[in-house]
């Protein structure tokens, strides 16, 4: 086993507990006797965060050439996704087995701690290619857009505006999506040179 299928591994199974929790709470609101108030926003956010994680998963692939000879290179692998782990914990509301979830109150409850965790989760990402990869990752064109998409993902943690929330996931979504058509092997050589 090579180092970095060890440290994919233990980045795999930190991202699977959060992917699980999200996929876990969908299946609890489902099948809760109490009434479930559901709300779009929540849910869109959720499937975000979900398919961000896997989006975040495929990308550490690039890493695959490194050498891992520090542990802060290591820890800037895995702080990023406890970071995520946070957050789909956050936004994963407990059920109970009577009353009453109003999960849109719940999502505008806990905004601050589901937002700023996804925007530390965008920042040390980042960083994390500052570390690992060097200065070679400071050449990368993407390195502009880091600070305004911190900003843009921290946003709804300061607002109730539900317009705002929409709009954030819609810039957001837009920018995963188009992350959806690019090519593994872009990933492979990203840092190849």
């Amino acid at each position: 086993m090579t180092k970095f299928e060890f440290l994919m591994m233990i980045a795999s199974v930190v991202i699977a507990i959060g992917m699980t929790e999200i996929v876990a709470g969908w299946g609890r609101m489902a099948r809760t006797p109490a009434k479930v108030s559901f709300d779009w926003l929540h849910f869109c956010w959720t499937l975000y965060v979900l398919l961000w994680s896997i989006q975040y998963w495929i990308g550490m692939w690039a890493y695959v050439g490194f050498p891992f000879e520090y542990p802060i290179e290591v820890y800037f692998l895995v702080i990023p996704t406890l970071f995520f782990v946070f957050a789909a914990f956050a936004i994963t509301p407990d059920v109970s087995q009577s009353g009453e979830l109003a999960v849109r109150e719940y999502y505008l409850a806990r905004r601050r701690v589901v937002f700023l965790p996804l925007a530390a989760f965008t920042m040390f990402a980042q960083l994390a290619d500052l570390v690992i990869v060097g200065s070679k990752a400071a050449e990368d064109p993407w390195l502009i857009l880091i600070l305004p998409l911190v900003a843009l993902t921290a946003l709804p943690a300061f607002t109730t505006r539900i317009w705002i929330h929409a709009l954030v996931l819609g810039l957001l979504s837009v920018l995963l999506v188009l992350f959806f058509f690019v090519e593994i092997s872009v990933f492979d050589q990203r840092w190849q040179g």
